[in-house]
């Protein structure tokens, strides 16, 4: 008999993404060296036009490309219509990069460490059993929906088998097919009696079919139930009887008649298709399908009970090399003994589950303390350890286990295994044959970090975003001569949050576009919404970031969204860091001409903070230069800080720039700003941010100060 996964390796082609030659190469090598055949390509582009007119069992993927992300060269692949597995390979350790991935399809995540190139083959294996496995239910899944076809031109053929049973005198007719499905010859026995047929009924359901036949022949009720019976010919079979009842003229049941169809194929190809899709082939542990859903009840419970759960992740250390010296026969044998052993260490109340490969899982549940797990963990490594006897060769390995817990890393699945992964890869870093529970630090930050990704991209939908608008004042006059749009959150648990709390994110995730294009429609529309109402016009300003700034067509995306809300251009400035328009100088300095040209003001914010150079100031069409609060802070106490600012004053000047202060809080700073002829600013001093309604009391009535 073949070894499947011999066989595996002979039918699999790996592609392997990656940049760096020398790497792609000695993964290449370390692959063949496991009977994998690969081919390998140094860019995305390379690597589409290949799978053009190729497809690989696999795909290995660097995420940082020359030419591409890793997100896009996964959305280009997808759009070639055939799905293909793929595990993403990166340099960065970023949890949420790992969730990401997964979330978009990847097998598996995997770290640019020192011990990657010996976890690449097991983790190739497990993503091809995988992959093996869903195939295989695919076609059982299509095996079933073949014979359900079949059997319903049957029953319109042979209308099953049938039966009557005339009430009152206790006659029962049966078709000779009903004969048949029992195993008996048709007719025999010829007189037949409803004890005869309790006698056949399997004992674990008579009470049930009893109930529901004698229920028929009393009140008239219809039936319909599955119970097993014992066929003369096919031992215990499970059977699916219809029953409907006819009355005679005075209401009393006479003829209670139906069918009864052999299900026991289509019950077995479902138990089937349930063990493929919940439990392990090898050890015959739930599997990952499983463990979910275990883990998901786990956590119900406990939340009920007030309780913890334990989740112990193990992977076996060296299992590689006891493949490559005796087998893959070998190691089959010792996963087997390894499940064995597990199972010897939890209560029959918890959950243990294989991943794939060489790693376990065990739910601990009902655990008062860490200590109770603490006792598991130290259980598990001991009995690993004992050498274990296969095929004359005493063996020994040991384990390394990683350790979340319910509710302090996480309350759902995804999450707890997540992190319970992260501490086992840190107890094999720290020192191999140990256990590590998870990092309560690193569990705060990617548990908020979550919260913030999953309900962000809704928040839109929901309409929990808001726009506020602080007013930017000409001292001189005390008349407002613009506003800057702020945005808010009203998130549904957390409360109100400014933007320092979730633009780092949504910058990451690519959100940052259509939420920007959201604030750049509402502020314009909110700004003619004003001037309809009478208002003075005056120009709001928004604030882009770096990615925003960076777009293509950004100039049509704004022109568009003016066009749309019909205020004219010149009531909108823009404002953008240092940073974000020194990244690509040439391109930007490109579109803040076209932004100049179509009537925008420009604004550099934050300014000081950055580059601030002359050269630069002369090469953009600037507007408008804004000072940093932190230099306004301490301008009156700090003699640096005051020195920045009339440099930049002066600066501005100079190059015939308008210049505004930000942060402005004290009445001191006003006139120091004042002073060296900064007349236009914007703090607390005049007014803190506020809702647009609020606005047009502020224009009509004057800031007071």
């Amino acid at each position: 008999m073949t070894n499947p996964r011999q066989d595996m390796t002979v039918a699999s082609l790996i592609l392997i993404i990656e940049d760096d030659a020398g790497l792609a190469e000695l993964m290449a090598a370390t692959l063949e060296e496991q009977g994998f055949t690969s081919v390998c390509s140094s860019s995305g582009r390379e690597a589409l036009d290949w799978l053009a007119s190729n497809t690989p069992s696999l795909v290995i993927l660097d995420y940082t490309l020359p030419d591409m992300t890793g997100s896009a060269f996964i959305e280009q692949m997808q759009g070639l219509g055939s799905p293909i597995s793929f595990i993403m390979v990166t340099g960065r350790d970023d949890s949420s990069l790992a969730v990401q991935m997964m979330k978009i399809g990847a097998c598996d995540y995997m770290l640019k460490d020192s011990a990657f190139l010996d976890r690449l083959p097991a983790v190739v294996v497990r993503a091809l059993q995988e992959l093996e496995t869903r195939q295989r239910l695919q076609y059982a899944e299509q095996s079933l929906r073949q014979s359900e076809t079949r059997l319903a031109r049957a029953q319109k053929i042979a209308r099953l088998g049938s039966w009557e049973w005339n009430v009152p005198t206790g006659e029962i007719y049966w078709s000779e097919e009903l004969y048949r499905i029992f195993g008996l010859t048709p007719g025999e026995p010829s007189a037949i009696t409803m004890e005869w047929i309790f006698d056949l009924v399997s004992p674990s359901d008579i009470a049930a079919f009893k109930k529901v036949m004698l229920a028929a022949a009393k009140n008239g009720q219809p039936f319909n139930i599955v119970y097993r019976i014992n066929s003369l010919t096919d031992g215990e079979i499970v059977v699916n009887s219809q029953g409907e009842v006819e009355f005679d003229k005075a209401g009393r049941v006479q003829l209670v008649a139906g069918t009864t169809l052999d299900i026991t194929a289509r019950i077995r190809a479902e138990s089937e298709i349930q063990q493929l899709i919940n439990y392990d082939n090898l050890t015959g542990l739930p599997n990952r399908s499983m463990l979910h859903d275990r883990l998901r009840l786990a956590i119900a419970q406990a939340a009920r009970d007030q309780k913890l759960v334990g989740v112990l992740l193990l992977d076996l250390d060296r299992f590689k090399g006891i493949n490559e010296a005796l087998g893959h026969r070998a190691g089959d044998k010792l996963l087997k003994t390894v499940a064995k052993r597990l199972s010897a260490c939890v209560r029959e109340s918890d959950t243990l589950a294989r991943l794939g490969g060489d790693e376990f899982v065990a739910i601990l549940i009902g655990v008062a303390s860490e200590d109770g797990i603490t006792t598991v963990a130290k259980k598990i490594l001991g009995l690993i350890a004992e050498p274990v006897y296969i095929e004359g060769h005493e063996i020994y390995t040991s384990g390394s286990i990683g350790i979340a817990v319910y509710p302090m890393d996480g309350d759902d699945s995804h999450t707890l295994l997540k992190h319970a992964d992260l501490a086992m890869y840190q107890a094999k870093d720290l020192d191999r044959n140990n256990f590590q529970f998870f990092s309560r630090d690193m569990n705060i930050k990617v548990l908020e970090r979550m919260m913030l990704e999953n309900s962000m991209r809704k928040a839109l939908e929901r309409e929990e975003f808001f726009l506020v608008y602080q007013p930017q004042v000409d001292v001189r006059t005390g008349q407002i001569t613009g506003m800057e749009a702020l945005l808010r959150w009203q998130h549904p648990d957390l409360g109100l949050l400014g933007p320092d709390k979730f633009i780092y994110l949504a910058e990451e995730t690519g959100f940052i576009i259509p939420l920007g294009e959201w604030v750049l429609r509402t502020a314009c529309r909110q700004n003619k919404a004003w001037q309809d109402e009478g208002l003075m016009p005056i120009r709001v300003a928004v604030n882009l970031s770096a990615k925003q700034f960076g777009q293509q067509r950004l100039d049509e995306t704004i022109a568009a969204i003016l066009l749309e809300t019909w205020l004219e251009p010149q009531w909108l400035e823009v404002e953008i860091t240092e940073s974000a328009i020194m990244k690509n100088a040439e391109r930007n300095a490109s579109m803040l001409r076209k932004l100049r040209d179509m009537g925008i003001s420009l604004s550099i914010d934050d300014f000081g903070t950055g580059y601030s150079s002359l050269s630069y100031l002369k090469h953009f069409p600037i507007t408008r230069l804004k000072i940093d609060r932190s230099f306004v802070r301490d301008i009156t106490t700090n003699k640096d800080d005051a020195a920045i600012a009339e440099i930049i004053i002066a600066m501005a000047q100079t190059l015939k720039l308008q210049v505004i202060a930000e942060g402005v809080e004290t009445r001191a700073q006003m006139e120091m700003l004042s002073f060296r002829d900064c007349v236009e600013m914007q703090g607390y001093l005049f007014s803190r941010p506020v809702r647009a309604e609020e606005i047009v009391r502020l224009i009509r009535d004057g800031i007071k100060y």
